[in-house]
């Protein structure tokens, strides 16, 4: 495992962000929060049917029951062993961006029970990941985009990378290309039709440090 990395920013909860005074928990269009789940470090999420998936640095992966909003409860968790940043889920998996350790494989057929099934420990520090077919891409800091074949989830393997320019932190897929926040030097667009030689399309330096991106349509929205 890698020694873990100080990081040049504060890691702030957005759970405990909500709970720090409930006038901010509200705006004047209403947004409201209508339940919460208390996590050390919530630094990622996403969800899957009743289910939300936490990526909770130190704590790993945590599962949570969202079939109720208002009363949110763990039903399970998986202590990854560095620290759980980025988290996605396809199908009977969750693929956890774990810093230090790189990209963590959990089989969640059974959400009370999850069990990892395989991993590859990227050179870098896992930041963000996502699928998309058989191929994981994960966001590896200074070691930049990773693509990894995880057709076989108990034996995944590195198939082709792109190193990028700054140090990636989030990233996307859509279509042929990958989309890499990449803290120091913006949005980067990569060609991944073939993932064993990703090639750069494009870029825009946004004017802080890019940390996230998402894409709809004809849009790439970054949290710079």
């Amino acid at each position: 495992m890698k020694p873990l990395r100080i990081l040049p920013f504060l890691l702030v909860s957005l759970t405990l962000l909500l709970s720090l005074n409930s006038a901010l928990a509200q705006d004047s269009s209403g947004v409201r929060c209508l339940g919460r789940f208390w996590q050390t470090n919530s630094l990622g999420v996403a969800v899957q049917g009743n289910y939300a998936y936490v990526a909770d640095g130190t704590s790993g992966l945590r599962i949570i029951d969202i079939s109720n909003p208002t009363n949110p409860q763990q039903v399970g968790f998986y202590d990854t062993p560095g620290f759980a940043q980025g988290v996605t889920v396809s199908g009977n998996y969750a693929y956890v961006a774990d810093y230090t350790s790189g990209l963590r494989i959990i089989g969640i057929s059974n959400p009370e029970n999850p069990q990892q099934v395989g991993f590859y420990d990227t050179p870098g520090y896992a930041h963000g990941v996502t699928v998309s077919g058989n191929y994981a891409y994960v966001a590896d800091d200074y070691s930049g985009l990773r693509i990894i074949n995880i057709s076989n989830p108990a034996n995944p393997q590195q198939v082709g990378f792109y190193d990028t320019p700054g140090n990636a932190h989030g990233v996307t897929v859509s279509g042929n290309y990958a989309y890499v926040a990449d803290g120091g030097s913006g949005l980067r667009i990569i060609n991944i039709s073939n993932p064993e030689n990703p090639q750069p399309v494009g870029f825009y330096d946004t004017p802080g440090y890019a940390y996230g991106v998402t894409v709809s349509g004809n849009y790439a929205y970054v949290a710079d």
